[in-house]
C-alpha cells in the first residue's frame, strides 16, 4: 500500500518528466515565414515592373498618335504636294539625314523631304531607344482626293543591349484625307 508522501513524489516525478511545450518559434519557422515573404515581395515587384513598362508603352503610344497627326497637318499644309499625277508623300519615310532648309522658297518635292526630315527629329526626340520609324503612303495613288496612311512603328523593348532585345514592333495606324 501506497503512503501518501510516496504518491507525491510520483506525481512531482512524473510532473518533471513531461515535456514542456515551447513558447516562440523555431528557426525552420522563421525562415520559412521569411521564404514565403519574400517570394510575394518579388511576385509584387513585378507586377509594379509590369505596370511602369505598360504605363511607358501607353506613353509611346501617345507620342505617336501625336507624330501622326503632326505629318498629317504637315500635308495638309503642303496641299500642292498632292496632285492627280502622283504625291510627292507616297512612300515617304521619316527621315533622320539633313534635309534642304525651306526657309527659303522651295518646292512641293523639297517641302516633303524636309518635312519627312522634322518627323524623323520627332520621333527621335520624344521616343529615345524606341528605334522609332514613320512612314506616309497614298491608298489610292494619282486620284485626287486621295487618302493617306501614316504608320508609326516602335521597340516597346527599350533596352540600349539590342542582343538581349525581344522583336516586339508596336504599331499606330492613322488614315486619313487631306
Amino acid at each position: 500500500m501506497l503512503n501518501s508522501k510516496t504518491a507525491i513524489s510520483k506525481a512531482s516525478l512524473s510532473k518533471t518528466m513531461r515535456i514542456k511545450k515551447s513558447r516562440g518559434f523555431t528557426l525552420l519557422e522563421v525562415m520559412i515565414a521569411s521564404f514565403v515573404l519574400s517570394v510575394g515581395m518579388l511576385g509584387s515587384t513585378a507586377m509594379m515592373l509590369r505596370g511602369l513598362q505598360q504605363a511607358d508603352n501607353t506613353n509611346y503610344e501617345g507620342v505617336a498618335a501625336q507624330t501622326a497627326m503632326n505629318m498629317a497637318e504637315r500635308m495638309r499644309g503642303n496641299i500642292q504636294g498632292q496632285g492627280l499625277s502622283g504625291s510627292v508623300y507616297d512612300n515617304l519615310v521619316a527621315d533622320r539625314a539633313a534635309a534642304v532648309n525651306c526657309a527659303t522658297l522651295c518646292n512641293s518635292a523639297e517641302v516633303a523631304t524636309y518635312h519627312a526630315y522634322i518627323w524623323g527629329l520627332e520621333l527621335d526626340d520624344l521616343m529615345p531607344n524606341a528605334n522609332a520609324t514613320g512612314r506616309v503612303t497614298a491608298l489610292n495613288p494619282g486620284v485626287d482626293d486621295s487618302v493617306y496612311q501614316i504608320t508609326v512603328e516602335w521597340d516597346s523593348d527599350k533596352r540600349v543591349d539590342t542582343t538581349s532585345r525581344t522583336n516586339t514592333r508596336n504599331t499606330y495606324v492613322m488614315i486619313f484625307q487631306p
